[in-house]
């Protein structure tokens, strides 16, 4: 096998996966068991609606200005105006990260891990990245001043094309996938071989 072509259809997929595996496994975990800071706002949102976690605190709570980070992830959905959805959608999303990234690291359903992950990334993308820190309303050629900002956009540009790239090619020979179908396929086979045996 010429190299380009090991690396076209091995490493590349392999590579693409750990990264995107490890991404989503730790960006899944914080949001799920990391308790982080909340401005007096935020939590007032918190405390004032239905929306907060049940682990976000209550009101004359010493430790008030923590609660866990997926409540990041409830504010963006409340700030959509989704009202009642915004708080399963919030862990929706933190836990689908986790479990996507797992299996992203064993090469398990690829290929339709990698599909919700795209739309993940692009959402973020799109709504979060882009729209509500107003990059729309700046030249683009002014994006790299904001150095935090910049780095989401490359990032996220860069995790959605690896998401893409293995929703189209799957997840390589080194993965899960690759070893239940091939048994699937070789059983049918088998099978289909017997059968003829059979009839002759």
């Amino acid at each position: 096998m010429q190299i380009k072509t090991m690396a076209g259809t091995a490493l590349v997929p392999t590579l693409s996966r750990i990264v995107l595996g490890i991404t989503f496994i730790l960006s899944g975990w914080f949001f799920c068991f990391e308790k982080i800071d909340f401005s007096a706002q935020d939590m007032a949102i918190f405390q004032g609606t239905s929306l907060a976690s049940t682990d976000a605190p209550a009101s004359g709570d010493s430790s008030s200005d923590r609660a866990l980070a997926v409540n990041r992830l409830i504010l963006h959905f409340h700030a959509w105006d989704l009202d009642n959805w915004a708080q399963p959608l919030g862990w929706a999303t933190a836990i689908f990260q986790l479990f996507a990234g797992g299996m992203m690291l064993l090469g398990l359903l690829t290929r339709i891990a990698a599909l919700g992950l795209a739309v993940l990334i692009a959402g973020a993308f799109y709504q979060v990245t882009l729209s509500q820190n107003g990059m729309f309303e700046m030249n683009p050629f002014h994006w790299r001043l904001d150095s935090g900002m910049w780095y989401a956009i490359i990032s996220q540009a860069a995790l959605f094309v690896l998401a893409i790239g293995l929703l189209l090619t799957g997840g390589g020979p080194m993965c899960m996938d690759r070893v239940l179908w091939n048994r699937q396929h070789h059983g049918a086979t088998a099978t289909k071989t017997k059968k003829g045996e059979a009839g002759e």
